[in-house]
């Protein structure tokens, strides 16, 4: 039970896992057939599916199994060269490592007009969604509702950065402020992200560019920034922005191609959220 207790809270977290499950065993074993065990993708354990070498090695490649995302079935034969013979313990074990990982992570960082109906058309596509405010849960409550996850901060960057948020998420920078959303892409290109993107004039952003430089951010990392965000598609109506940023995200993710609206510096942002 308190394995199960574990895998919810990492599912409900956003952190990949595996469950090793002893299948079969034979000879002279230490594990009993339907014995778990829990890794989480930081190496926490929880259980034993029998310990010593065996073990050792299954979480090593329970590990690489997270890292890849697949689940494997395996036979490991033990035997123990290090004792004197005879008082050594042989066995064979099936041990069936199953690796869990998040749904493909969204991360609003936001929860303005456009950050609200990007979070909405979200769950249609089944993504899994996470939310980061500044502001007080109550002041926000009904765009909490539509995320899976809330992240409160008092930076957007601390917020992405200390969030736990899994490696290859899709971030959008859609928050109050200039500055926050300056926070926010910060967090974000210190990641290791699969896309962000950001609202904003291009004036504005060029500013904040040239700040983010003098604080350490490449230039080669603010290239791959989607600003303005979204496909050429539609007009300011939080709505419609929200629909052609989620399209250029699909675009990306599907390995499509199309027109993003920052190949065209006519079209810019004013921050109203």
């Amino acid at each position: 039970m308190r394995i199960l207790e574990e895998q919810l809270k990492a599912s409900k977290a956003g952190i990949s896992y595996a469950v090793l499950t002893v299948a079969e065993t034979e000879g002279t074993s230490p594990c009993t057939v339907g014995k778990k065990m829990l890794l989480l993708e930081d190496g926490t354990t929880l259980g034993t599916v029998g310990g010593g070498a065996f073990e050792r090695q299954a979480l090593e490649e329970a590990a690489q199994a997270i890292k890849e995302r697949r689940s494997f079935y395996k036979h490991y034969v033990h035997s123990p060269t290090y004792e004197e013979p005879g008082l050594g313990c042989s066995f064979k074990v099936g041990l069936l490592v199953e690796a869990v990982s998040p749904g493909i992570q969204l991360v609003v960082c936001g929860a303005g007009h456009v950050g609200g109906a990007v979070l909405q058309f979200a769950k249609l596509l089944h993504f899994e969604t996470t939310l980061i405010d500044t502001r007080l849960p109550e002041q926000i409550q009904d765009k909490i509702n539509l995320a899976d996850r809330f992240l409160a901060c008092k930076t957007y960057e601390e917020g992405i950065l200390e969030g736990r948020i899994p490696d290859g998420a899709y971030y959008l920078c859609c928050a109050p402020t200039h500055t926050q959303d300056k926070s926010a892409l910060k967090g974000a290109l210190q990641k290791s992200f699969a896309y962000v993107g950001m609202l904003g004039s291009m004036k504005k952003t060029k500013e904040m560019y040239q700040q983010l430089e003098t604080e350490g951010i490449s230039k080669a990392l603010l290239a791959q920034v989607h600003t303005p965000v979204g496909l050429d598609i539609c007009d300011m109506s939080p709505e419609e922005v929200a629909f052609s940023i989620l399209s250029e995200i699909l675009m990306i993710k599907n390995g499509g191609t199309g027109k993003s609206r920052r190949d065209s510096t006519s079209m810019n942002y004013p921050k109203s959220d």
